[in-house]
């Protein structure tokens, strides 16, 4: 398997053939939520139980490499790693990363790339708000639904649970008052804990808005002081 990057120095423009998959790949991970508000930083931390040289991070956008940064590895009792700092974000920071090993005495043969990271921009547009589809105690068994819904007319909603964003989006459906819905299906097994949501457009998906206010699902056993504490949106689940 072999990768082209391109790399730009004023005043030239390089070409350079690596060749991928010679060792095995590395693990890169978010130090801190996938989900980074706009003017934040990230950290994203490259890892592998290989002694290499240099780890090279690389950005995607539809498919192709954007950019790249490289950092010598650090080396400790079983690895080595190096952290990449990212930020203070933009939009343009906003996509897939990708992280990779390799040794200085043969610098154009890299590891397999490690699994990739999905990065998120929030906070450029107006926010949602996020509601419980029922009343403010849940059954055991029963379904619950969140609604998440805008005036503005977004093309996706996004739901997070503790700053990970679920796996799929859903896409938006405008209502009978004109303003536009995704109903998030949690299922009768729901996990405790704060939710948000968001909304996206088609053209830029890894750009998100202004996280709703978040809804707090709660089991029955934790103590109502609790409760009164909270002054967002709050749902109780039945056990």
């Amino acid at each position: 398997q072999s990768l082209t990057l391109i790399t730009s120095k004023w005043p030239s423009v390089h070409t350079i053939f690596l060749f991928l998959g010679i060792y095995k790949k590395p693990f890169l991970l978010a130090l801190q939520t996938p989900l980074v508000n706009l003017g934040e930083k990230v950290t994203l931390e490259c890892r592998s139980e290989i002694m290499f040289d240099t780890f090279t991070l690389t950005s995607h956008k539809y498919g192709t490499i954007k950019d790249s940064l490289e950092l010598s590895a650090e080396h400790h009792l079983g690895g080595s790693q190096a952290n990449f700092s990212i930020g203070p974000v933009t939009p343009d920071h906003a996509g897939t990363y990708k992280c990779y090993g390799s040794y200085n005495h043969s610098s154009y043969e890299w590891s397999d790339p490690s699994v990739p990271i999905d990065i998120k921009i929030t906070g450029l547009y107006k926010k949602p708000s996020l509601s419980v589809m029922m009343g403010p105690v849940v059954m055991s068994g029963e379904n619950m639904t969140l609604s998440c819904v805008s005036d503005l007319q977004f093309d996706m909603f996004h739901l997070s649970r503790e700053g990970v964003p679920k796996r799929h989006g859903l896409p938006s459906v405008q209502n009978h008052s004109g303003t536009f819905q995704s109903n998030f299906l949690l299922g009768p097994v729901v996990q405790a804990g704060k939710y948000r949501c968001y909304g996206s457009f088609r053209n830029s998906s890894n750009v998100w808005s202004i996280p709703s206010d978040p809804v707090y699902l709660l089991h029955s056993h934790l103590l109502v002081t609790t409760l009164l504490k909270l002054t967002f949106p709050t749902a109780i689940i039945s056990l």
